[in-house]
C-alpha cells in the first residue's frame, strides 16, 4: 500500500477529540455512582469511537481502507443518541424512569440500522459507494438510500429530545448551574449542527467527529470548572415545588424573586408576589429579619395573631444568605402551629399530672422535672435542674438506681422498671415506681425519660394482703392439724362412754373439748391481732399491764412495774400482748413467778424469774406450733409477735436478771414517767 497514505492538519483535531473523549469517559465511569455519570461515559465513549474511526478512515487513500473504517464507525456511534437522551434525562431529573427496558427499546432501532450500515455490502440497503472524491484529502463518496435516512431521522429525534431537556435546564438554572448547563448544552448542540450541515451536502468532509474535540473541551469545563458530577442539578419541581416548608428567595432589596406553592398557601399573597417587597407580603416575618446579617444564618420564631385575637399561628423561620454575596437570602418558613399546640398540651398534661416526669442526661443530671416533685422533696422543680437524680433517693436504693440507669444508657430505646424509696421533708418514706426509657438518640428529647409514680399505698396494701394470707395459712394449719388430736380424743371417749357407761370417759372427752376451745380462741386471736394497726391511742403502760394481770389467774405470782410511761398503741391489742406474756411466764415459771415490767428509751420490756429460754431456741419461740409446755398451743408467743408486727415494732428475747426470760419491744413512741410504781 505504498503511496496510499495521506495526512492533513485536521488529523490533530481528530486525535485531540479521541484523547479528550477517552479522558472524560474514564472520569465518568469512575464516578458512576453520580446520576448521569454512566450515561455521560457512554456518550463520550461513542464520540471518541466515532472520532477514532474517522481518523483511521482518512489516513488511508484507498477505497477499501476507507470503506472498512466507515462501517466500523457505526459500531461505536450507534449508542451516541440513546446515551445523550439518558444523560439529559438524569441530569435534569426529568421524572423519567430510566430502566434497562426503556434503554433497550430506545436503542433497538438505532442498533438495527447501524448493523445494516456495517453489513451494507451484503444488501445495499443503506447506500451505494460511488468512489473517492479528490479534495485536499481523498474521501469516500456515497449515494444514500432509505435505510440511511431512517437512521438519521430516528437519531435526530432522540438527540433533539435530549437537547430540549438540556435547553430547559439552561433557561431555568441560576448562576453556577446555569453556566454548567450552558456548557453541556453547547457541547451537544455544535456537533449536531455540524452533522446537519454535512447531511445536507454542504461539505465533503464530515466535521462532526472533528468538532467533538470542542464538545469534549466544553464537557471538561462543565466537569472540572463547574463541578458537573458534584453539582448535578435536581429539578426544581422535585425539591422546591414539593417542599412542605414555605420557600422564598429575596434579592438584596428584600424583594421576592421566587417562592414555592407552600409559601403561597401559607402567606396567601394577593396576585403575583414576585417582585414585591417581602415586608408587604409577610410583615410579621420580615420584621424578625431586620437584623439579619449578610454572612450568617438566622433562626427565629414568629407568632401571628388572627384577626379575632383568639387563635395564634406559630412559624419557625430560617434565613440563609446567598453565597454570591449580593445581599440576597433564602428564607424557609415552617408552620409549627399544630406541633406547638401539641407540645403545650403535652407539657400542660405533665405539669398537672400527679406523676413525676424527669429527663436526665447520660450522666444522670436532671435536665427537666415536672412540678409535682416539689410536693415530694420540698424543693421547686426549677432548683433541681442540674442536680443528680441519685441524690434524691434513699442511700440504700442508690446502687440499684445507678445500675438501672447504666443499663438504660447502654441500650438505646430500652425500658427499665424499678422501685425506690424517697424520704420526704416530714421524715416519711414514700415508695416510688420508676419507668425509665432511653431516648438519648431521639433528636427532640436527647435524654433518659423517667416516669415516677407514688405506690406507697399500693405497697401497704400488698403487705397487708401478704400478712392476711399468712394468717389464713396459720389459721388453716391450726384448724387442720392442732384440732385433729383433741377432736379424735373427744370422739373416742364419747364412744367408750356410750359402750361402757364409765363416766371417766366423759370427763376425758370434756377435757379434750376444753383443749379444743383454747386452741380455737388462740387461733382467732392470731387471725384478728395480725391486722395492721391503723389508729393508735396514747395509753399508760402501767394501766394496761394491770388490766392484763387481772385478766389472768395469777395465784401467788407477783407483778412489779419498774418504770411507767405512755405509749402510742392499740389499747386492746397491747393488753392481749401482755396477757400472753404473763401466761407464758406462769406456764414456764410456776405460780409463784415474779414478773417485772418497765419502759426503755424506745419501748418496753417484760421479764420473769422463770427458767428462761435457751439462746439457740430464742428465734423459734415466735413460730407457730413451738411450745415447751405440754399443755400449750404454741400460738401464745406467735400472737405476741403478730401484735408487735402490726404496730410496726420489733421484739427480741434476752436473759432476765434472775435467769428468766426477758422480752424487749423496741421501735415504740414512749413518754417516760420517772415515778416508780410497784404493784403486787
Amino acid at each position: 500500500m505504498e503511496g496510499a497514505w495521506q495526512f492533513h492538519p485536521v488529523f490533530i483535531l481528530l486525535l485531540a477529540s479521541v484523547v479528550l473523549s477517552a479522558g472524560i469517559t474514564t472520569y465518568s465511569f469512575r464516578n458512576r455512582e453520580t446520576p448521569g455519570a454512566t450515561a455521560l461515559g457512554f456518550l463520550s465513549l461513542s464520540a471518541g469511537w466515532w472520532s477514532a474511526a474517522y481518523l483511521l478512515q482518512l489516513t488511508g487513500a484507498t477505497l477499501d481502507w476507507q470503506f472498512m473504517w466507515l462501517r466500523m464507525s457505526y459500531l461505536g456511534s450507534s449508542f451516541l443518541a440513546p446515551s445523550l437522551f439518558v444523560f439529559a434525562a438524569q441530569y435534569v431529573d426529568a421524572r423519567i424512569d430510566i430502566t434497562p427496558r426503556l434503554v433497550a427499546v430506545l436503542s433497538l432501532p438505532i442498533v438495527v440500522l447501524s448493523l445494516l450500515a456495517v453489513t451494507n455490502p451484503l444488501h445495499g440497503f443503506m447506500w451505494t459507494v460511488t468512489g473517492l472524491t479528490e479534495t485536499p484529502l481523498a474521501i469516500i463518496q456515497r449515494d444514500f438510500h432509505t435505510g440511511y435516512y431512517a437512521l438519521i431521522a430516528y437519531s435526530y429525534l432522540v438527540v433533539l429530545v435530549g437537547t430540549g431537556l438540556l435547553l430547559r435546564q439552561v433557561l431555568r438554572s441560576r448562576r453556577i448551574l446555569r453556566l454548567q448547563s450552558l456548557a453541556i448544552f453547547t457541547g451537544v448542540t455544535i456537533p449536531l449542527l455540524s452533522n446537519v450541515y454535512w447531511v445536507l451536502g454542504e461539505s465533503v468532509i464530515d466535521y462532526t467527529s472533528i468538532i467533538f474535540a470542542a464538545s469534549s473541551s466544553l464537557f471538561a469545563v462543565a466537569l472540572f470548572r463547574y463541578q458537573l458530577l458534584d453539582l448535578v442539578p435536581i429539578a426544581r419541581d422535585t425539591v422546591v415545588e414539593e417542599m412542605r416548608e414555605a420557600y422564598v428567595v429575596l434579592d438584596s432589596e428584600q424583594r421576592i424573586v421566587d417562592l414555592n406553592p407552600a409559601a403561597r398557601r401559607l402567606f396567601s399573597p394577593p396576585g403575583d408576589a414576585i417582585g414585591r417587597q417581602f415586608s408587604a407580603v409577610v410583615p410579621a416575618v420580615a420584621a424578625e429579619l431586620d437584623d439579619f446579617g449578610d454572612s450568617e444564618r438566622h433562626d427565629t420564631s414568629v407568632v401571628i395573631e388572627s384577626d379575632d385575637g383568639v387563635r395564634h399561628q406559630y412559624l419557625e423561620v430560617r434565613a440563609s444568605p446567598l453565597e454570591n454575596g449580593d445581599g440576597g437570602a433564602v428564607v424557609t418558613v415552617r408552620d409549627a402551629t399544630e406541633r406547638q399546640r401539641a407540645r403545650r398540651r403535652f407539657q400542660s398534661s405533665i405539669e398537672h399530672a400527679s406523676d413525676i416526669v424527669m429527663i436526665l442526661d447520660d450522666a444522670g443530671e436532671i435536665e427537666y422535672v415536672s412540678p409535682p416533685i416539689e410536693g415530694l422533696t420540698g424543693t421547686p422543680a426549677s432548683e433541681l435542674v442540674g442536680e443528680y437524680c441519685f441524690d434524691l433517693v434513699d442511700s440504700a436504693d442508690r446502687p440499684v438506681v445507678k445500675d438501672t440507669f447504666q443499663e438504660l444508657c447502654e441500650h438505646p430505646d430500652s425500658v427499665e422498671r424499678f422501685e425506690v424509696c424517697v424520704s420526704t421533708p416530714d421524715d416519711e418514706t414514700v415508695v416510688l415506681e420508676g419507668i425509665g426509657r432511653n431516648l438519648l438518640d431521639e433528636p427532640f428529647v436527647e435524654g433518659v425519660v423517667v416516669n415516677f409514680r407514688d405506690i406507697t399505698t399500693r405497697k401497704r396494701r400488698e403487705r397487708r394482703l401478704t400478712r392476711t394470707n399468712e394468717r389464713l395459712e396459720r389459721f388453716a394449719s391450726v384448724v387442720s392439724h392442732d384440732l385433729r388430736n383433741p377432736l379424735n380424743v373427744a370422739v373416742g371417749n364419747v364412744e367408750l362412754a356410750q359402750e361402757t357407761g364409765d363416766q371417766k370417759y366423759t370427763q376425758n372427752a370434756q377435757r379434750a373439748l376444753s383443749r379444743m376451745d383454747v386452741i380455737i380462741q388462740d387461733a382467732l386471736q392470731l387471725a384478728r391481732n395480725g391486722q395492721l394497726v391503723e389508729d393508735t391511742e396514747v395509753v399508760r403502760l402501767g394501766t394496761v399491764v394491770s388490766l392484763a394481770w387481772d385478766a389472768v389467774v395469777t395465784d401467788d405470782a407477783e407483778l412489779t412495774i419498774e418504770s411507767d410511761g405512755t405509749l402510742a398503741a392499740d389499747p386492746d391489742r397491747l393488753q392481749r400482748l401482755f396477757e400472753n406474756l404473763v401466761r407464758n411466764a406462769l406456764e414456764h415459771g410456776g405460780d409463784d413467778v415474779t414478773v417485772r415490767v418497765g419502759t426503755t428509751d424506745d419501748g418496753f420490756y417484760l421479764e420473769d424469774t422463770g427458767l428462761g429460754i435457751e439462746p439457740d431456741r430464742r428465734d423459734e419461740v415466735f413460730e407457730a406450733g413451738i411450745s415447751t409446755n405440754d399443755g400449750g398451743t404454741g400460738l401464745g408467743l406467735v400472737i405476741v409477735s403478730e401484735i408487735v408486727d402490726a404496730h410496726g415494732w420489733d421484739i427480741q428475747v434476752e436473759s432476765g436478771r434472775d435467769g428468766g426470760a426477758r422480752f424487749v419491744v423496741s421501735g415504740v413512741s414512749v413518754g417516760i414517767d420517772e415515778e416508780q410504781i410497784s404493784q403486787s
